[in-house]
């Protein structure tokens, strides 16, 4: 039996948290959730609807700072002006997320905290019940490399690159009070446990300190629409030099590389990359080509840069 509760306030919502320890879900949109539940990979007793927080759907701009409320839609960042001007590289990973659709619901922080995906994991009950489930659910090993001690489903979201490559903080709130921590901590190198500081916790708002003076955005996957990511590499340089790449939907957790753009070489970056990048055999797209195709994005990009 499930129990559905759509609290106005969060603090009704952590007390229901704290009720249901370890045996609920929070949502936002809900697009994700509705498929984690029909492929039975969703147990939890309790879902805890975060819709009716109505504090959290709105965007400020503030001279070159933005703040995003959680629960403001894909949809609304594509189109809103002021993110359109200060930072269409944001503008442009939303739209790169799934479909119109999809992004009118779908909201920034659900993608910021959607989960991890793997080819052996994210399928029917009926086609893992065959196949054999793998350590993430109830099995011993990980399907993709046949290791007892680690799982390596990936990081799918799109904005999290972009708004890591914008130096963006995030507030959650816990029953302990608020706290605003960089959203590149919140991710974990692990394919079970891919969020950090999360814990009973409540993502409510974004912050991007400033405008960079550079950005650019690509995204690997077999359809223009749908479609998850099978590489996502953004790129931002601030107004202080300071050059941020991030690749997501190669490893565990979106994978930062940070270093003065005077500092930078197109074979230090390739080479670090390659290095931190922890990509196996589990989607759709070829290995060898996702790997390959994470050369030929960096050097899309630096060739943007020295170009200009």
């Amino acid at each position: 039996m499930s129990y559905y509760f759509k609290p106005a306030t969060i603090t009704e919502a952590l007390s229901l948290a704290s009720d249901y320890s370890n045996n609920y879900v929070y949502f936002g949109g809900g697009t994700d959730l509705q498929i984690y539940r029909k492929q039975k990979l969703i147990k939890d007793e309790a879902i805890i609807d975060l819709s009716g927080l109505t504090d959290t759907y709105r965007i400020q701009a503030d001279g070159n700072a933005l703040r995003l409320g959680a629960f403001v839609t894909l949809d609304d960042i594509t189109s809103a002006p002021e993110i359109q001007k200060l930072f269409p590289l944001l503008a442009e990973a939303a739209a790169s997320v799934a479909t119109p659709v999809i992004r009118k619901t779908a909201t920034i922080g659900g993608n910021l905290l959607v989960n991890n995906r793997c080819t052996f994991y994210n399928q029917s009950k009926e086609w893992r019940d065959a196949v054999g489930s793998c350590m993430r659910e109830v099995g011993a090993t990980c399907l993709v490399t046949g290791g007892k001690d680690k799982c390596f489903s990936r990081n799918v979201s799109d904005t999290a690159p972009a708004l890591i490559t914008l130096n963006a903080t995030v507030t959650v709130q816990t029953q302990k009070g608020e706290d605003e921590i960089p959203l590149k901590e919140i991710y974990a190198p692990d394919g079970i446990k891919y969020h950090q500081h999360m814990d009973d916790a409540i993502l409510t708002a974004i912050r991007v300190p400033e405008k960079p003076v550079d950005w650019w955005f690509k995204k690997l996957r077999l359809r223009k629409t749908l479609d998850f990511t099978s590489l996502t590499v953004a790129a931002a340089i601030d107004t202080a030099g300071m050059a941020r790449v991030c690749l997501n939907g190669v490893s565990m957790s979106p994978i930062l590389i940070e270093k003065p753009i005077a500092d930078l070489t197109l074979e230090g970056l390739t080479r670090s990359a390659r290095k931190n990048c922890k990509t196996v055999d589990n989607d759709l797209m070829p290995l060898k080509y996702r790997r390959e195709m994470i050369n030929v994005y960096l050097n899309e990009w630096w060739q943007t840069v020295k170009d200009k």
